[in-house]
């Protein structure tokens, strides 16, 4: 008999993605899931965007980043080992600050859950503008920002760069080293 929600919601291992608007994660969530027979969590924040064409207030960010968190929990029930997680509530954090120079305190502390892993997709490849996005110049200072708030955190991510499969390589190769929880690219094996 498969585990109930409850232990599944437990032993499941998360993998958040982050990075600036066009540097791949969603790409790299697909394929990481496929390699690992897997779901991923979309990201519910651009999908909301997409309905609305329009800045989100701080109390839509803050139902963003719930929503995301739910939505990981939803996904983990149906996860086979890891959970591929398109964003995570500090991108929305940054969004919010961006936007409207502060954020409620329950946002900042959902911006600090921990992962299993955490990636940091580089910004090393041309912008992809799709409407949705704003430019280069900002993709950079997201970069920029998520670094910093990863390191004031205490969390060293996998910087990954290159093409899809050369990112995918790199993720997977940090992958046998994991060992238990709150993970980061320099934790000895």
């Amino acid at each position: 008999m498969p585990p109930g929600p409850e232990v599944q919601l437990a032993v499941v291992r998360r993998i958040a993605l982050l990075g600036g608007e066009s540097s791949g994660k969603t790409t790299l969530a697909r394929a990481l899931a496929g390699h690992l027979g897997t779901v991923w969590v979309p990201e519910y924040g651009r999908q909301l965007w997409e309905e609305r064409r329009q800045t989100l207030a701080v109390d839509e960010l803050l139902h963003v980043a719930r929503t995301q968190m739910a939505w990981e929990n939803d996904h983990a029930t149906r996860a086979k080992g890891w959970l591929v997680c398109d964003t995570t509530p500090l991108t929305t954090l940054q969004y919010c600050l961006h936007d409207h120079g502060q954020a409620p305190a329950e946002l900042h502390a959902l911006a600090q859950r921990r992962y299993d892993l955490t990636v940091l997709c580089l910004p090393d490849f041309d912008f992809v503008q799709d409407g949705c996005r704003r430019d280069d110049a900002y993709r950079a200072q997201q970069h920029a920002w998520t670094l910093a708030r990863l390191s004031e955190h205490g969390v060293a991510p996998l910087q990954v760069r290159g093409d899809v499969q050369t990112r995918l390589a790199q993720v997977l190769a940090q992958l046998p080293r994991h060992s238990g929880r709150n993970f980061c690219a320099d934790t000895p094996a």
